[in-house]
């Protein structure tokens, strides 16, 4: 079926199939593809994408994917049931990659992109956008506290919630409390093309001799720099066994390109200290249709639930070992992290309480 579905849509024959990251990927006249879902992306949305990624190869960056249309100049096509969006692979890789870190990479990425004209003219601050996910989930608090029954994703989801209200509602206060301190100043910091979600594995390595990061139109957002930095940081402080020298060497590598304002090192903490990672993985489960991705929601959900001491250290000791000592006084550290005090105390119950059925 996905071989018709492509020629049908494209007149490309398939001569070898292939998978990168979470993408099938086919060969066709010497060119590589893949194909992106993009089931929960608005059409105007993928025409911004598409932009942006146009915008960053014509300002030198050789490393984006480049969109192709259907045979009928559709922006998307169904393939294997799903609605898609068909990429081309660029054949052009720098070897000079191998010497550049990747936060130079980033710096060079957000460089460029600062002279991007987004067309998207929605308003809105992060803060704004976080209050309305929390009054959404408070809301499924409530509705599932009157449910008799409850699953055990249900149960730890009860018992978490009133931890991760205190700390969104921290780090909702904390953005708003920035925006207020630097007033006028905040309109000069700039917006760039940036990342949905920035990962080590955002760049899709297929040139094991170069590792050059292939970029995909598809993960691109307009936003602040911070954010990249800031889910980079979140991504690295979970996963990595030494996440401050790493984080470290990464910020060093972008300053060397851009440098870091007080107002992005406002933004960077403000970002960790939302919990985005327990609102994706509970949105997630309650949006699931079938039993094996609710079980993969349960799984993450008591995975995040049992590094979360290691999450708070982090936010505790980020002043003392990545933020600029010079920039200490305009970051100010929330006080329940100074007293080494959770908003609530009753997220130790779910490390206590529940055991993983398998």
């Amino acid at each position: 079926m996905f071989e018709r579905n492509i020629f049908d849509e494209y007149k490309l024959y398939c001569e070898q199939r292939f998978v990168l990251g979470e993408h099938e990927g086919f060969t066709a006249k010497n060119n590589h593809y893949i194909v992106v879902c993009v089931d929960q992306i608005e059409d105007h949305e993928i025409k911004e994408m598409v932009n942006m990624g146009n915008h960053l190869t014509a300002n030198g960056d050789h490393e984006i994917a480049t969109f192709i249309p259907t045979i009928k100049n559709t922006l998307t096509s169904f393939v294997d049931g799903q609605n898609c969006i068909l990429l081309q692979l660029p054949r052009y890789v720098s070897r000079s990659k191998m010497q550049k870190s990747l936060g130079y990479e980033l710096a060079r990425l957000h460089r460029r992109g600062k002279t991007f004209q987004s067309g998207n003219r929605e308003g809105g601050t992060w803060s704004q956008f976080w209050l309305k996910r929390l009054n959404q989930l408070e809301m499924l608090y409530v509705d599932l506290s009157k449910q008799p029954k409850k699953y055990s994703f249900d149960q730890a989801f009860m018992i978490s919630f009133p931890y991760y209200l205190g700390r969104t509602e921290t780090a909702i206060q904390y953005m708003v409390d920035s925006n207020l301190d630097f007033g006028q100043q905040i309109k000069q910091e700039p917006k760039t093309i940036c990342h949905y979600q920035f990962s080590p594995n955002t760049w899709l390595t297929y040139d094991e001799k170069t590792a050059a990061g292939v970029k995909s139109p598809i993960e691109f957002v307009y936003d602040y720099p911070s954010r990249d930095l800031s889910e980079w940081m979140r991504v690295i402080s979970r996963q990595d066994a030494e996440p401050y020298r790493k984080i470290n060497e990464f910020i060093r590598g972008y300053e060397t390109v851009e440098t870091i304002s007080p107002i992005s090192w406002r933004y960077i903490y403000g970002r960790l200290l939302f919990p985005i990672d327990y609102f994706r993985i509970v949105e997630g489960y309650y949006r699931s249709i079938d039993d094996e991705e609710a079980e993969k929601y349960t799984d993450q959900l008591f995975e995040l639930l049992g590094e979360e001491k290691k999450t708070e250290a982090f936010l505790r000791d980020f002043h003392q070992t990545i933020l600029p000592q010079h920039h200490i006084t305009l970051v100010p550290q929330v006080d329940w992290l100074r007293r080494e005090e959770r908003p609530n105390s009753s997220l130790r119950n779910t490390y206590n309480h529940f055991q993983r059925r398998h």
